[in-house]
């Protein structure tokens, strides 16, 4: 096939010894092949690097495209041709397809339905309107991309509209209710404490095949302590919750999954690393007070039986209560937020969100750099040091008179001492900089996430502020969309209190392992010297 242009829209950071590349958004790639595997191209930037890339996170350039057209909101990760292909499990044809026709049916049906009055006016007040402008976060330094937001593409998508005019009141919900208090005057907004928190362990990941040996996958063992009963689940699992949830809570930040890769899936390295990638983000959500309860969780990690299996899936995937809809499953305060308290909150967050955002993502980029010399340029360098010390040595083996030569059993032993200080930062690249990494990975996800959320209160403000300009709405209509208003911007300001609480607890935490890790290093490289320097007396 000839090749094409396309425009990045995503960044994309490559796993370490492979065949992929780093990619970043608004970069030009000429695209040479496109079956490498399902979802994967391969092509070369402008310096003419090459490599894999995700097909989804980038844009075909065409001629008869316009310039101006909005880049679509990140897609979820589907299965570009991992090792979790074709799962015994997930043979269900409807699997993707039931949740946009059923979504969109029961959506138009909403509308269609739509029996009250005051809601029917107030919907059609905005039925020809369109949302202007709004302030997007971008920067090419950071993992937050630029994004469009109007009134008929992410913003009916979310479920926003509906949400705030009150045209999806007529939908099942749950008697699950997720309350969230105020803790003081100043504050606005907590998520309830879980009430008994849980920890799940990842263990024994193994090699299995099936179809006679034609397919092989890797399966993880997963034990949540509330039950002590292990669960099988491969990465086809992870991903098709991980696509439940985003779809589910768009107010609510979802932390990451390890990325997709097409090579060395198999080695035992890799294989171990994504464990602890996968437990990284099966941490994240045992903490989370909303994530850590919901139904399809609990399905994921309690489901043993198949039939069940399939069930608790078509029953997730059948969820109307998604996007802005969750919100009518939150039990908010009953106090009006004051826009005069709120907005410069929202506007400090953009700020904080965004420079957290680069931060993260260049403490990221010297957490793999210090990997990569570790295992590579630190253990060549002292093993070449040790090699030309233990060379000497062996040339003062024996003196001119053929005698034994104390010197070179001295010399020799420096030699040794200094290739096994390269063989203690091959080692040792596992225990700091590798954690510090994945650990970063997560909130690297959280806060390219919580620029969308931060937007949909603001696109949610905006509404309201229409409403209230309108002399056609309904006063009890208007009270009805304030109160909506107010449970989606209570609901958004629990999410950033809790980001910021495990900022601070499990980021620092992360951080003080890793400077443990230094001190035991360096302290055995210096016991090693030290050792080594009294054998000269």
């Amino acid at each position: 096939m000839g090749t094409f242009k396309v425009k990045v829209l995503y960044d994309f950071q490559a796993e370490p010894g492979t065949a992929e590349m780093n990619i970043n958004a608004g970069d030009t790639l000429t695209v040479t092949r496109t079956d490498v595997g399902e979802g994967w191209w391969e092509g070369f930037n402008s310096s003419k690097q090459s490599g894999l890339f995700p097909e989804a996170y980038v844009e075909r350039i065409s001629a008869s495209n316009p310039p101006s057209i909005p880049a679509p909101v990140l897609p979820p990760q589907n299965n570009w041709g991992d090792d979790d292909e074709d799962d015994d499990w997930d043979n269900d044809d409807t699997m993707y397809s039931e949740i946009g026709s059923n979504n969109g049916q029961s959506q138009q049906n909403i509308y269609s339905n739509e029996q009250s009055l005051s809601q029917n006016q107030l919907a059609n007040q905005f039925d020809n309107m369109s949302l202007g402008g709004v302030s997007t976060i971008s920067d090419n330094k950071g993992t937050i991309t630029k994004k469009s937001i109007n009134i008929f593409s992410s913003y009916v998508k979310s479920g926003l509209e509906g949400y705030i005019l009150g045209t999806s009141a007529n939908l099942p919900v749950s008697n699950k209710k997720f309350r969230i208090y105020r803790d003081g005057d100043d504050s606005l907004g907590k998520w309830e404490v879980i009430s008994n928190p849980y920890t799940v362990q990842i263990a024994s990941p193994k090699k299995a095949t099936k179809m006679g040996g034609l397919k092989s996958f890797i399966a993880y063992q997963l034990t949540p302590s509330f039950s002590n009963v292990e669960v099988s689940r491969r990465y086809k699992h992870f991903d098709w919750l991980h696509d439940r949830l985003t779809s589910k809570f768009n107010v609510i930040a979802i932390p990451p999954l390890p990325d997709k890769q097409v090579s060395g899936r198999y080695e035992e390295q890799f294989i171990e690393h994504r464990r602890a990638q996968l437990q990284e983000f099966i941490n994240y959500m045992c903490r989370h007070p909303v994530l850590s309860t919901c139904d399809v969780w609990v399905h994921f990690l309690s489901c043993t039986d198949e039939k069940q299996w399939k069930l608790g899936k078509r029953n997730a995937e059948r969820d109307q209560m998604v996007g802005a809809n969750f919100c009518m499953s939150i039990d908010a305060p009953d106090k009006e937020i004051l826009t005069s308290l709120a907005e410069p909150r929202i506007e400090d967050s953009v700020y904080y969100v965004l420079k957290l955002d680069q931060s993260i993502k260049n403490l990221m980029h010297t957490a793999q750099d210090q990997h990569k010399k570790c295992v590579n340029m630190y253990k060549r360098e002292f093993m070449r040091i040790g090699e030309s010390f233990f060379a000497l040595g062996s040339a003062f083996e024996y003196n001119q008179q053929g005698m034994y030569s104390k010197a070179s059993i001295d010399i020799k032993n420096v030699g040794s001492t200094y290739m096994m200080i390269g063989k203690l930062y091959e080692e040792q690249a596992k225990m700091d900089w590798q954690p510090l990494f994945d650990k970063l990975y997560i909130y690297k996800g959280i806060t390219g996430s919580l620029p969308d959320i931060l937007n949909l209160q603001k696109l949610s403000e905006q509404k309201k502020k229409e409403c209230e300009r309108n002399s056609q709405v309904p006063q009890t209509a208007l009270a009805d969309v304030r109160r909506r208003a107010d449970v989606l911007t209570y609901t958004v300001f629990a999410e950033l209190d809790h980001f910021q609480s495990e900022r601070d607890t499990d980021l620092r935490q992360s951080v003080k392992t890793f400077l443990q890790e230094q001190l035991n290093f360096y302290r055995n490289v210096v016991a090693k010297l030290e050792d080594t320097l009294g054998k000269f007396d």
